[in-house]
């Protein structure tokens, strides 16, 4: 999209006046998602600085490429400002506004917001030689249209599990995504894990492998809207 070339290249002017070294993570975004209600004209998102140096910040969205760039960008919401400074200890506010698509109303859309932190090198390191280390981070948008039925938070109350041969299938009869953290079946003192991490999408079923052996119990932890785990167990009948 021209707008995020024209930004890049402002940004590559911009990064001229800092050198670099290398950085952990110390921007850290409020929340675990993006909970992106229909009826809202946009989103406040809040953005702090956890580190002891200055940041420069470029964030922007996709419909579902964990190689995009802001040249790439093609989610419909707007990021504003798109780049900014943060000084440590600091928050900052950035707003997310949708632009518009032709989605679905009767269940939630999934989209991604991305942020890459440029770390600023103190002025005491200027003169020698370091490495760039760029940092990209991505979390959940989700668009929620109005008057969807149900609880996002109670969702798992929403899925049918069954045995098929060797695999369990896990219907999510719900117009929410699951983001599950993990499933395991319990057998006495001892958990056979089934699932690590998946998004299971609304009104769609998932398909895992049942450990040999494993008991009946299959208990599924999953992610609410404030980055708490919700849990529920079910039985496992052919």
């Amino acid at each position: 999209m021209p707008k995020y070339k024209l930004l890049s290249a402002l940004l590559s002017l911009f990064l001229l006046s800092f050198t670099f070294s290398n950085a952990s993570a110390s921007v850290m975004m409020l929340g675990t998602r993006v909970i992106y209600p229909a009826d809202v004209k946009e989103k406040s998102l809040v953005f702090t600085n956890t580190g002891n140096d200055p940041v420069l910040l470029q964030v922007w969205t996709d419909i579902n490429n964990p190689d995009s760039t802001a040249e790439t960008a093609d989610a419909p919401f707007l990021v504003m400002p798109p780049i900014f400074r943060i000084n440590p200890t600091v928050k900052h506010n950035l707003r997310l506004k949708f632009t518009g698509a032709d989605l679905p109303q009767d269940r939630e859309s999934l989209f991604w917001l991305n942020f890459l932190q440029y770390p600023a090198k103190k002025e005491s390191d200027k003169g020698k030689n370091s490495l760039i280390l760029m940092i990209k981070s991505r979390v959940k948008i989700l668009y929620r249209p109005s008057g969807l039925a149900g609880n996002a938070n109670k969702s798992l109350d929403d899925v049918k599990v069954s045995l098929n041969g060797k695999n369990i299938e896990v219907k999510n009869a719900s117009p929410w995504f699951i983001s599950v953290a993990n499933a395991f079946i319990e057998e006495g003192q001892r958990k056979n894990t089934v699932k690590s991490s998946e998004v299971i999408k609304p009104y769609s079923t998932a398909q895992w492998v049942m450990p040999s052996g494993a008991g009946k119990k299959l208990t599924i932890n999953a992610i609410n809207d404030y980055g708490g785990v919700f849990s529920k167990t079910y039985t496992l009948v052919q």
